[in-house]
């Protein structure tokens, strides 16, 4: 398993663990909830769609956690990325169906013009302001990933004023690039948590809801730390 070797990090690698088992245990949940008519009620040719999004959420969210592991951090971010993604599509289709077929046959089918659409349709309402945003976070990601923040993207590589030649960024992480997985596990927990919140669970599950109940504790005690 990943050891992060920043400030508190016992706290933040029990952090990593937990987050680790609440990964497990939500695709369980979300997967068996999707599969069963009796819970999610979609059409087949929905719940199809909606299962390969979910997985997709998922398997790319094991490869991020496992990819840290190799610390393959360019991979991994990238695959954040794509799960980050996935979460913000699969909010979209599952609440607005009539999507559904724009997805399918539209190759320009363009997630941030359906967001603003479903933002517009909501902006009369009376919405409280999100401490998280999962689409803020994902264009952060991309920001990254593309090079588009520089400093985030190449000075992170540099440990002790040398660049690690190797595929993967060496055994020690330099201070900025610790600082950058700290930030993406916290978002990608935050994200995963947003994710799996919509589907509704009831007592249905209760192992999840005490792996949620752990997990939320240890994320908490290490927000404490640095407010």
């Amino acid at each position: 398993m990943f050891e992060f070797t920043i400030k508190d990090k016992d706290i933040l690698n029990d952090f990593l663990k937990k987050f680790s088992d609440f990964v497990n245990r939500s695709y369980k949940f979300t997967m068996t909830y999707l599969s069963n008519p009796m819970l999610a009620d979609f059409r087949e040719n929905e719940r199809l769609i909606l299962i390969s999004v979910n997985k997709s959420v998922y398997q790319n969210m094991y490869s991020f956690l496992r990819l840290n592991d190799s610390h393959m951090q360019y991979a991994a971010f990238s695959c954040l990325e794509t799960a980050v993604y996935a979460i913000r599509l699969y909010y979209i289709l599952a609440h607005n169906p009539n999507y559904m077929h724009d997805f399918i046959t539209k190759q320009d089918f363009s997630l941030d013009y359906y967001e603003y659409e479903v933002a517009e349709k909501d902006k009369d309402k009376e919405i409280q302001g999100e401490e998280f945003s999962v689409k803020e976070f994902y264009f952060g990601l991309h920001k990254v990933n593309t090079f588009e923040l520089k400093n985030s993207s190449i000075s992170t590589q540099i440990i002790d004023q040398n660049v690690y030649l190797g595929l993967s960024c060496g055994k020690e992480l330099s201070d900025e690039l610790q600082n950058e997985v700290r930030k993406n596990l916290i978002g990608a927990y935050l994200s995963l948590s947003k994710h799996t919140k919509m589907f509704f669970n009831g007592g249905l599950d209760e192992e999840l809801e005490r792996v949620e109940d752990e997990v939320n504790a240890v994320f908490f005690e290490y927000i404490k730390k640095f407010s």
